[in-house]
């Protein structure tokens, strides 16, 4: 179970609070939402992964693209296997460029450290503690170098993919969902916690499962997650990034894998 010691010295996140709406720095914070009910958390499946909460927005029924193709496909994902499952989604998806250059995929440096806002929201993502005391996401985070709960720490494994934690706690797509799994320094991680980049446009990303191909980490406007399963690569699965810090000098850095 993830608990208090990934934030060490008691900085513990802030209680989770029902999402605000959009970031406004020059003016006041919008009221709350009074329509959107305070999410339930359940428990955690196992000792490490919190499973956040699925917020499900069904594709119309003549949907197209990424989600509507999906749509098409869950009725029969049952006497599926998950290879055949994965086969479907990397269909739907298609071409992944691994080897895709630009200003904004080179802050996913190893070490380096960014906050990702959700294109949807206007927030960042951020790790909040539920009313459980659990640790989850949402997208309803601040933007700045002075929130230490909505900051990223790059570990970047080549072709454009990587692995994002605070204090140990990895982002990570498990069974259709965005969770946090906490993986003690030197563990062995599994495929679950790397994560694939992808441009959308010049100023965003999109952060993509490498084990099932086609689930994205996916922010409502609310700032509540949306489900990894329902979301594919539009304004709900993008995501603009602020570099932090970087241990690199402008104009230098590691060597591309």
């Amino acid at each position: 179970m993830a608990d208090k010691s990934g934030y060490p010295g008691g900085n513990m996140p802030p209680a989770y609070q029902q999402p605000q709406g959009a970031y406004y720095p020059s003016g006041p914070v919008p009221p709350p939402y009074s329509a959107a009910p305070q999410p339930a958390y359940p428990a955690p499946a196992g000792p490490t992964i919190i499973v956040q909460q699925r917020v499900v927005a069904p594709p119309p029924k003549n949907s197209h693209g990424i989600l509507g193709f999906l749509s098409k496909e869950v009725d029969a994902m049952g006497r599926m296997t998950e290879r055949e499952i994965n086969w479907v989604a990397n269909k739907a998806v298609g071409h992944v460029d691994q080897n895709a250059i630009s200003p904004v995929l080179d802050h996913f440096k190893t070490n380096n450290i960014v906050q990702l806002i959700s294109r949807a929201s206007g927030r960042t993502l951020q790790i909040v503690a539920a009313p459980t005391g659990h640790l989850v996401v949402d997208g309803a985070g601040l933007e700045g170098p002075n929130v230490p709960n909505a900051v990223w720490t790059v570990i970047n494994e080549g072709k454009n993919q990587v692995r994002l934690h605070n204090n140990n706690n990895y982002l990570a797509i498990v069974n259709g969902n965005t969770v946090l799994v906490n993986m003690p320094p030197g563990a062995v991680h599994g495929v679950e916690t790397l994560l694939q980049l992808s441009l959308a446009g010049r100023q965003f990303v999109t952060i993509m499962s490498k084990k099932v191909g086609g689930q994205y980490v996916g922010v409502i406007p609310s700032g509540q997650l949306k489900s990894a399963l329902a979301t594919g690569g539009g304004d709900h699965g993008q995501f603009g990034v602020r570099l932090i810090y970087s241990p690199y000098p402008p104009q230098a850095g590691l060597p591309r894998k």
